[in-house]
């Protein structure tokens, strides 16, 4: 009988701690302060190791488990068989995309090296792939061959024969496989482990860098990945929860509160706005998601049906590819705050096509058509009212002004 008041002054004393740990946290506007730094921070190395030690944003899109079987901080069953997790990685020169990938809105930002204090452990990177490697079907804990491709073996860079040490080579690589829908899967990542060295960390690093910057307006609409050590349960360092649209909020929400209902810590929700070009910057904010017309509805359906015929062109030549667009009536109809989600419906359905991927090296070209077809007005008919939208992936990315000068058909 005289251990239930103590046990009840300790559950007390818990409950208090926990309030002050929370009164305790830094504000959004501190976290956004960090966030900002990193992603601005252009070193080729720190003082403590590769530039990812201390520079870029390491970014983890997400999705809730369903059935509650793990929180997103902590490894996923695969993560578990394989001994690391996939990230991306960012940075403001020239490392860039479009979106955190995986059709995710939201996420969290995890702490670097040099940021991480006790408890929390720091993370490792195991390998860094200049582009979306399919980490998951590969060995060698997600850095090694790809069980997809059968007719090539991909070992870390560095131990490929000949060894793949810096940049060009890499780019040489990469694309001797321009037209293979396999191109991804058949690259190689620089090995960041131990095993190299701190100087070889630092210098796969840098390739890793200058690798990306190379081909990063042809793959805009592709994310990084780097392989990071497994964390301990709810030890990993997160810096912050993100969300990229109004559709990621609530996730990112659930996943805050899981957090500070598991472990204890308060982390901040930031927005990443991302680039829309591939020379863009990401912008990062603490506001809530723009406001929209109370009980507005989006459409169900944006793009009624969407085919490729090949035309001639009087700039782009005979056989131009063009991909014919013929929106819903909401589609025709939608404001701003819509367009995202219209050309993201398009992407999904042909990112993958022979056609889009060709000319991947125009970046933005083809959802700046669309917002023409969707702004622009021509001898008094909106374009928005056209049968059909032409879209042509082989022509340049312009600005808007530009895209409307030339009647949506840049070249």
């Amino acid at each position: 009988m005289e251990l239930r008041p103590h046990k009840q002054l300790s559950v007390a004393f818990m409950f208090l701690l926990m309030q002050t740990t929370v009164a305790a946290a830094e504000t959004c506007e501190q976290t956004l302060e960090k966030v900002e730094r990193l992603y601005n921070n252009q070193v080729n190395e720190c003082k403590s190791g590769p530039a990812s030690n201390c520079s870029g944003l390491l970014i983890r899109g997400t999705h809730r488990a369903k059935n509650g079987e793990y929180d997103v901080w902590n490894p996923s069953p695969t993560a578990e068989k394989l001994g690391t997790i996939a990230a991306s990685w960012m940075r403001a020169d020239g490392i860039s995309y479009e979106d955190p990938g995986m059709n995710t809105q939201n996420g969290y930002i995890i702490a670097p090296f040099d940021l991480v204090k006790k408890p929390e452990a720091p993370v490792h990177v195991y390998c860094a792939f200049p582009n979306d490697a399919w980490t998951d079907y590969r060995d060698d804990n997600g850095c090694g061959d790809n069980k997809n491709t059968t007719s090539t073996n991909e070992p870390v860079c560095q131990s490929m024969k000949p060894p793949i040490d810096n940049a060009q080579k890499w780019v040489a690589k990469f694309t001797q496989y321009n037209n293979d829908r396999a191109q991804d899967q058949r690259q190689c990542g620089f090995n960041m482990r131990r095993s190299v060295g701190d100087q070889g960390r630092v210098d796969a690093f840098r390739h890793f860098i200058e690798a990306r910057r190379a081909i990063n307006t042809r793959e805009f609409q592709t994310q990084t990945e780097l392989r990071l050590g497994n964390p301990e349960k709810d030890k990993l360092p997160i810096l912050a929860f993100f969300y990229s649209d109004s559709r990621g909020l609530k996730d990112a929400q659930l996943n805050q509160q899981d957090y500070l209902n598991k472990t204890g810590n308060h982390r901040n929700i930031v927005k990443i706005n991302f680039p829309k070009t591939p020379n863009g910057k990401a912008t990062f904010s603490c506001s809530s998601p723009p406001s929209t017309t109370p009980g507005k509805q989006f459409c169900d359906k944006y793009i009624a049906s969407s085919t490729w015929v090949q035309r001639d062109d009087p700039k782009l030549g005979k056989g131009t590819w063009t991909l014919e667009v013929v929106p819903t009536a909401c589609g025709r109809a939608i404001q701003d705050d819509e367009t995202d989600r219209m050309f993201a419906e398009l992407y999904n359905k042909h990112k993958d096509d022979k056609q889009w991927r060709d000319y991947s090296i125009n970046g933005g070209s083809l959802r700046r058509q669309l917002v023409c077809h969707l702004a622009a007005v021509f001898d008094g008919k909106p374009v928005r009212d056209k049968p059909e939208w032409n879209l042509e992936p082989a022509r340049p990315y312009v600005d808007f002004k530009t895209s409307i000068d030339m009647k949506c058909n840049p070249y």
